[in-house]
């Protein structure tokens, strides 16, 4: 057990007050207690010297560069970072709350030999009243290794005002138990507790635990106040059993979470071995054995899963390639059809082409014979007539010209004949290109379809063998989690117990080297008492003679003063503490009171 003693300071909340903090496992580990004690000068209700004690847990550690241990605890308002120097011989405590922080640095006064406790520590607190000194302060009182003779007994508080006038001066005392007294139900102790700022300070503890209530009731007399006065009962703040013998780990503080919850299967998922092994003869060789196994298992199941991802990748890959493709398929069967469309159009084109051709070679043949007959019939009539008139030369000529018109006419119906073959020709070279492009189209829409039918076969075979993987890594991880969950634990169990025997050794050299010192303190302290004791005997003689004396004087005074009237002849010289009383002849003050006054020390002679 370690403990420290500094000071608190937080705003205008906490000033300058006692700050005692306790590690009840001496160094550090995740999930250890940590007890904090003190007082607020007043809390945030106006209340004045409200005691403060937090008993928390550790709940994250870590090694700096420089060795030295840092943790944090403070689950409640306010959170604390610690900081570990000189092999935990000074804490520096960062004290925070949102964006507002104070650092305040702890000194250690104890430790336990062997730095741990082999008892049942208690730490009691309450509120201490001394004469003149304290006025309602906080005081703490621990057994750090349980009850016994010769065991230690710790005692801080702090005072108002200290005999030099300082305010709020912190008190550390650690002394041991030198009786005990059992009875049912309770046990009492005493101790000598020795300031250890102060080496003339020494006060007498005598301490009664209630073992029902918890409560502990102390006595307390020192140099001031030799018949002393009770304090408290004290109430029991906190309560360290010893784990010496424990091979567990500390219980981190768990945390309240809501998920779901299932039952597990109702067969085992693995088959049981049942046929002989050959397990290693020691417990450390079985782990060694036990955590190849689990490697390998882990070797396993990291193939596992890589493979089901790389077949994973590969079938959405896959799928991708066969959405592709059936895209592909569309646009190709979209262009088709509207190839196909054009050709119709086309081929619409070219028969209406044809027919107007025909209509217009029809016209052209009628309209030549019907030109082929006026000739005829003009030339006959030429024939006939040898003279022609001027009418008829004109005629003539009117049906040359005729003629000549339907010639032009005929010429440029066989140009637009010969275009429309041209474009017929054309026509039915591209509806052959159409026809080769959609018989290429549905060819490969044909060997699209077959792939897709692969890749849908492959991609069921994909999904099944990923379904086998999965539940394969279900198990695995299981089987590997358990694994490691057993090694882990069984490992803390051996380092434990290997501390723990190599602590043994230093453990009882420090209690014999402690015992020792104990019973050399007990023998000087034995001497120092006696001396002390022959000392008050000698003041006690004194004080009687002296007193003795003044009784005499003061009958001597009343035998030769009672009835005088007064003036000079008072048989007391000036300087005395008896003067006369000028109205009732008597004298003032009495001399019972005078008396009184020098055995109180607060009239001198």
């Amino acid at each position: 057990m370690f403990v420290y003693t500094g000071k608190l300071n937080w705003q205008s909340e906490a000033v300058n007050e006692v700050f005692v903090v306790v590690l009840p496992s001496g160094p550090v580990r995740l999930g250890d207690r940590i007890f904090t004690f003190s007082q607020w000068t007043h809390d945030s209700k106006g209340n004045k010297k409200v005691t403060w004690c937090q008993d928390q847990i550790i709940d994250k550690v870590t090694r700096e560069n420089n060795g030295d241990d840092s943790f944090h605890f403070g689950a409640g308002w306010y959170k604390y970072q610690v900081l570990a120097s000189d092999n935990y011989q000074t804490l520096s405590i960062k004290m925070y709350h949102g964006t507002y922080s104070r650092t305040m640095e702890v000194q250690r006064m104890y430790l336990t030999a062997g730095d741990a406790s082999d008892g049942s520590a208690r730490l009691w607190a309450g509120r201490l009243n001394w004469p003149q000194y304290a006025d309602n302060e906080p005081i703490l009182v621990i057994v750090p290794s349980g009850f016994g003779v010769g065991r230690p007994v710790l005692a801080f508080w702090q005072w108002t005002t200290d005999q030099n006038n300082q305010q709020k001066v912190n008190c550390a005392h650690t002394g041991t138990q030198t009786t005990e007294n059992p009875s049912e139900g309770s046990l009492t102790f005493t101790a000598t507790a020795h300031d250890d700022t102060k080496a003339a300070a020494e006060y007498l503890l005598t301490c009664t635990w209630n073992e029902k209530t918890e409560k502990l009731a102390v006595h307390m007399a020192g140099a001031a106040d030799a018949n002393g006065q009770d304090i408290g009962p004290l109430d029991l703040m906190a309560h360290f059993e010893a784990h010496s013998h424990e091979i567990n780990p500390p219980k981190l503080p768990g945390e309240k979470v809501e998920l779901e919850v299932f039952y597990p299967q109702a067969e085992q998922a693995l088959p049981r071995v049942r046929s002989a092994l050959p397990f290693p003869p020691t417990l450390l060789d079985t782990l060694a054995h036990t955590a190849a196994y689990v490697d390998q298992a882990g070797y396993l199941a990291k193939y596992a899963v890589d493979r089901y991802h790389t077949l994973d990748k590969s079938y959405h890959a896959l799928r991708e390639q066969v959405d592709d493709l059936n895209e592909q398929n569309r646009n190709m069967s979209d262009k088709v059809s509207a190839l196909t469309d054009e050709s119709s159009r086309e081929k619409q084109q070219i028969g209406d082409l044809q027919k107007q051709l025909t209509e217009t070679l029809d016209d052209a043949a009628a309209k030549q014979a019907e030109l082929i007959s006026q000739i005829q019939d003009l030339q006959k009539k030429l024939a006939k007539e040898q003279a022609h008139d001027a009418e008829d030369e004109k005629a003539l000529d009117a049906a040359h010209e005729q003629i000549k018109a339907d010639q032009a006419v005929q010429a440029a119906l066989k140009k637009q004949v010969a275009a429309l073959q041209l474009a017929l020709n054309e026509g039915a070279r591209r509806l052959d290109q159409l026809q080769a492009q959609v018989n290429k189209l549905s060819q490969e829409n044909g060997e699209l379809r077959g792939q897709l039918a692969a890749e849908t076969a492959d991609n069921a075979a994909l999904r099944m063998a990923a379904d086998g993987l999965k539940s394969t890594v279900a198990a695995l991880q299981g089987e590997v989690s358990g694994l490691q969950k057993a090694l882990d634990n069984a490992a803390e169990k051996v380092r434990e117990l290997q501390s723990e025997c190599d602590n043994k050794d230093g453990i009882i050299e420090g209690l014999e080297n402690g015992l020792e010192a104990a019973k050399k303190d007990r023998d000087a302290w034995k001497a120092k008492y006696k001396a002390l004791q022959e000392s008050t005997d000698a003041t006690i003689r004194d004080l009687n003679n002296e007193i003795a004396q003044l009784k005499i004087q003061l009958a001597a005074a009343r035998a030769g003063g009672g009835g005088g009237a007064g003036g000079d002849d008072w048989p007391f010289p000036n300087g005395w503490p008896f003067h006369k009383n000028g109205n009732n002849g008597g004298c003032w003050p009495p001399p019972d009171e005078v008396i009184k006054q020098a055995l109180s020390g607060t009239r001198a002679f």
